[in-house]
């Protein structure tokens, strides 16, 4: 069983919220680890990134491309290929497809170079909502941190994580941050992605599903990012 079907409570797209009220996963749950460890287990092509990408036979063909708005690369005999949301392996095995239409053998490779800089949405308790950019990898707190801290009572060991995957449906996360810096291995800051939502509560949520099935509606971005 994939690792989002360990910890992902599926059902959560707008539209689809039942009267169910369960809690959200924790991201401690099995297959997911405290300290930074990223939630998913590969990095998701994005716009923004930049990959290079090699034909050990095809010279000429060699380029080092960044990936458009629209998750496309334009490339070289096979003019604009699909790779947003793809992982550097199964983007491998798309372009070798589409070359091997108009030259034999390609045996391309594809290695990622630069990542976009991210973009994550934080809410909630915190001094500076908004969106938080940055050129280096955010964990949640790294995150919290460029939006100002959290306030006085901010509930840190109920953070929720919201991420939307490459199956169009939204999955939720709790987080027990607590006091990180002096908590050790013990506390969770797991790695973000691009237009993830890290929402810190002010009280404890009496139900999860109530509350997003009226926040999600809010989210300046959450549910219009190109995923492919």
């Amino acid at each position: 069983m994939g690792l989002a079907r360990v910890v992902a409570i599926a059902f959560l797209m707008l539209g689809t919220l039942g009267g169910c009220t369960p809690s959200a996963p924790n991201v401690a749950s099995p297959g997911i680890f405290p300290g930074g460890v990223p939630v998913t287990e590969e990095h998701a092509l994005a716009a923004g990134d930049e990959i290079e990408i090699r034909f050990p036979f095809y010279a000429d063909l060699n380029d080092r491309v960044l990936i458009g708005p629209d998750g496309r690369l334009s490339l070289q005999l096979v003019n604009t290929v699909a790779v947003g949301g793809l992982s550097v392996a199964d983007a491998t095995k798309l372009l070798n497809q589409r070359y091997g239409a108009v030259i034999r053998s390609p045996q391309a490779t594809i290695t990622l170079r630069t990542y976009a800089p991210q973009a994550v949405y934080v809410d909630g308790w915190v001094n500076n909502p908004g969106l938080v950019r940055s050129d280096v990898p955010l964990t949640v707190s790294r995150a919290l941190a460029q939006a100002g801290g959290t306030k006085t009572g901010a509930k840190t060991d109920n953070i929720l994580l919201l991420r939307r995957a490459g199956d169009g449906k939204v999955y939720y996360y709790q987080v027990a941050l607590g006091d990180f810096a002096g908590a050790g291995d013990a506390a969770q800051d797991p790695m973000l992605k691009s237009y993830d939502v890290v929402y810190v509560p002010q009280t404890v949520l009496a139900s999860v599903s109530d509350f997003f099935a009226s926040y999600v509606k809010n989210i300046p971005f959450y549910f219009n990012y190109p995923i492919q």
